[in-house]
């Protein structure tokens, strides 16, 4: 199994029901045969609208952003990153990332993955890596500790 392949399994692995049911409704996805339907001529005379629409529930995922000031930093492919967190009031969260060093030292992006993507940027296109390895910038940034020696 390839590397698509896997993504995709793992991706069709965590789909729900709601998920399943959203997709035939739109016709992107086939419902399954039943073993008595195999050789049954499939008809446009059963009633679709009589059935009830069920809205799909979206997920939500709480983030807290630190508080302004704070320094987080991250390793990507052996190359240090660091980032401050800014006020943006213009933002609907109030806060953004100012990336520290690097080639994008100084870009003030409104979102951890916005500021992980422009980080890394410059030395994903020279290796070549694409988005290999990285994928949710709250899961990338870190919150920096101060070693007090």
């Amino acid at each position: 199994m390839d590397n698509t392949e896997r993504q995709l399994a793992e991706a069709a692995a965590s789909l729900t029901v709601e998920d399943f049911e959203y997709l035939q409704e739109r016709g992107i996805l086939k419902p399954p045969a039943k073993s008595s339907d195999v050789n049954t001529q499939v008809t446009n005379t059963q009633k679709e609208e009589n059935r009830p629409k069920r809205k799909r529930k979206r997920r939500t995922i709480k983030r807290e952003w630190p508080d302004v000031g704070t320094i987080l930093e991250a390793d990507y492919q052996g190359v240090h990153y660091e980032a401050q967190v800014v006020a943006a009031p213009r933002y609907r969260t109030g806060k953004a990332l100012k990336i520290a060093n690097g080639p994008a030292a100084g870009l003030v992006c409104h979102s951890p993955t916005g500021a992980m993507l422009k980080a890394t940027e410059k030395q994903r296109e020279e290796n070549g890596l694409g988005r290999k390895g990285i994928a949710n910038g709250w899961v990338f940034w870190e919150v920096k500790h101060e070693q007090n020696g």
